[in-house]
């Protein structure tokens, strides 16, 4: 008889369990079906990019093209933006083409025009003909009421910013003529050392003249790209120098691991070799809307492009650059931190002063007055700063520059662009390639720029 019981109860409870289990896979294939187009999108996604990057394969807009789940239909809902049905500047609109709604917000800029914001990032103000900046701070938002994107209210701004480059994939490629005139390298001349170096027009010498494909995805998605609206400014977690700091081989000062800032009235990190300028880039973020990583050779071109196209600069003012730059030729008017540039038996730079305003000295020797990040408005072109002058900036781009016996590969030179407070406008212009720079290379004339990845 207590056996029977028991029988029953084990039964009862082998019952319940089994009808806790089928509800619980009931719900497991319900919740399943609501993500499994997410899922194989995602999938889809990452193999292509495996594909592409590798080179196995061309990109194809058939994923793309793919709905994902119910944040589609919803994404519908949304109001148009168009020419004939312009929402105001700063609404949520619905996405243009193929954009992954999973990583982007579609933002109205004003004139119909629509821009895809990364998840984690907020408009702050602008449009396509003055340039669009975003932000990675919500106080940063735009409000409908203050202009955000002035020179006056930049170092208001608490984020990170970044600017908007709209192209299509015809219009992402290198260039190589500027102003009617093409880059060239030319045969050799002999330094004061003793020394000689390969010179050219307008470069130094050859350069890898091919777009990644990594790059491509992004601009065939979303049309366009995001770079910093600023050099690289200093990490917060490394000590700015308080002496005078002498360029040599040895002089690491500021070639450490950091995450990099893209906003005014920072120290801009120099004494970086490429190495670091790379991996530091690509450390600023990596999140599931967007990647970083250092502005390629392409970036850079496409960027100068854009600036000539929407400003009052003309390709000759991207092949002698000082009346829109800091070289050591021009005067510029700034509000912000400077730092002297000399040159004696050794290029020495001094540490940084307070706030000032004032001017920069126009000297007739090798000297300059090196600013912090943004600080004259007369470096300013589409919202973005220090283009031209200030510090050269290392690219992803490889040069196909060999010294000595010849036996270097070419991934140990690297590409240089925008000029520097202590060169003349005439010799570094912004679009001047200077290729002779090993890797390992620091100096008091070199930073860097990131650039975001939306995925």
């Amino acid at each position: 008889m207590k056996d029977n019981k028991k029988l029953k109860i084990v039964i009862f409870i082998l019952g319940l369990w089994g009808f806790f289990m089928a509800v619980m896979l009931i719900s497991n294939i319900v919740s399943t079906r609501k993500s499994l187009d997410k899922i194989i999108y995602n999938a889809k996604v990452e193999a292509e990019k495996s594909l592409i990057s590798s080179g196995l394969a061309v990109y194809t807009k058939d994923i793309e093209n793919e709905d994902v789940g119910e944040s589609s239909s919803s994404a519908k809902n949304l109001p148009e933006n168009t020419t004939s049905t312009p929402q105001q500047a700063g609404t949520i609109v619905q996405p243009k083409g193929n954009c992954n709604i999973e990583t982007v917000t579609a933002i109205s800029v004003g004139n119909g025009d629509t821009v895809p914001v990364p998840i984690g990032f907020y408009y702050v103000g602008g449009n396509l003909n003055t340039g669009v900046i975003i932000s990675d701070e919500e106080a940063d938002q735009y409000d409908g009421q203050t202009d955000k994107t002035t020179w006056e209210y930049t170092t208001n701004l608490k984020g990170n910013q970044f600017v908007w480059i709209p192209c299509t994939e015809e219009q992402y490629v290198k260039s190589e003529v500027w102003n009617g005139t093409t880059q060239k390298p030319s045969g050799t001349t002999q330094k004061p050392s003793g020394t000689t170096s390969t010179v050219g027009t307008l470069c130094d010498t050859g350069w890898d003249k091919t777009t990644y494909t990594s790059e491509l995805p992004q601009i065939r998605k979303y049309g366009g790209f995001y770079v910093g609206r600023y050099e690289a400014g200093l990490a917060k977690t490394i000590t700015e120098f308080t002496s005078t700091q002498t360029q040599t081989g040895s002089n690491q000062v500021y070639n450490k691991e950091g995450i990099p800032q893209s906003r005014a009235g920072q120290v801009p990190w120099m004494f970086i070799d490429w190495n670091m300028s790379q991996k530091n880039a690509k450390s600023m973020y990596n999140t599931e809307s967007v990647s970083s990583g250092l502005i390629t050779g392409t970036q850079w071109d496409v960027m100068l492009k854009k600036i000539v196209e929407k400003t009052n600069l003309t390709e000759k003012d991207l092949t002698n650059s000082g009346n829109w730059g800091n070289y050591m030729d021009n005067s510029i008017e700034y509000k912000g931190r400077m730092a002297r540039i000399l040159q004696s038996d050794k290029w020495k730079l001094e540490a940084f002063g307070g706030e000032k305003q004032g001017k920069t000295s126009s000297y007739s020797s090798s000297n300059g007055d090196l600013l912090t990040t943004g600080a004259s408005k007369q470096t300013e072109k589409y919202h973005i700063y220090d283009v031209a002058g200030n510090l050269m900036e290392w690219t992803d781009e490889v040069s196909l520059y060999k010294e000595g016996n010849g036996n270097e590969t070419n991934a140990q030179n690297r590409v240089m662009r925008g000029g520097g407070a202590r060169f003349l406008s005439t010799d570094r212009p912004t679009c001047y390639r200077h290729n002779t720079n090993k890797i390992t290379t620091t100096s008091i004339s070199v930073g860097f720029r990131v650039v975001l990845y939306i995925k």
